[in-house]
C-alpha cells in the first residue's frame, strides 16, 4: 500500500484484507489488499489497529525504523518496489502485481517488475531448447 493509504483502509474478511474506497486511492478506484501474514497480527490486535497516521507519520516511522535495523537508505516506497520484483521473479503475472499496487495500466506496473538476472539468465536458456512433443498423428 502507499503510505497516504495505510490509515485509511479498513480491514476486512477477518484481518486478511484490507479495502479501500475509490477516494482514497490513488486512481480512483476501490481496491483490496490482501494482508501479508507476517504482519496479519498488527490488525487483529485492537491495541495496535486500528491507526490513523498522516502520510508523514507513516514515512517518518518507517524510516526511524530503517535507521535502527541499518538501512538508513531504504524508504516506505521501496517496499512496493521490492515486493513487485519479488512477485515477478517468483512467476506472478504482471496484471496480477498490478492488482496487487492497485495499477490501472501494466504500463504503470512494468516500471516494478525490475527482474533478477538469475530470471533473465533462465529466460535466455531456454532460447533453442527442444521442447517435449506429443507423437504425430498419421494422417486419416
Amino acid at each position: 500500500m502507499r503510505a497516504a493509504e495505510v490509515g485509511l483502509a479498513q480491514v476486512h474478511h477477518n484481518g486478511d484484507v484490507f479495502e479501500l474506497d475509490g477516494q482514497h486511492t490513488k486512481n480512483g478506484m476501490p481496491r483490496a489488499v490482501p494482508i501479508h501474514p507476517r504482519v496479519a497480527h498488527i490488525v487483529r490486535n485492537p491495541a495496535l489497529w486500528p491507526v490513523r497516521p498522516t502520510k508523514w507519520t507513516v514515512s517518518k516511522t518507517f524510516k526511524a525504523g530503517a535507521r535502527a535495523a541499518g538501512y538508513g537508505h531504504a524508504r516506505l516506497h521501496d517496499l512496493r518496489h521490492s515486493t513487485a520484483s519479488e512477485m515477478i521473479n517468483a512467476g506472478v503475472d504482471l496484471y496480477t502485481v498490478g492488482g496487487v499496487l492497485g495499477h490501472k495500466s501494466a504500463i504503470s506496473t512494468k516500471r516494478y517488475s525490475h527482474l533478477a538476472t538469475k530470471t533473465l539468465k533462465n529466460a535466455v536458456s531456454l532460447v533453442g531448447k527442444k521442447h517435449r512433443t506429443t507423437g504425430k498423428k498419421k494422417a486419416a
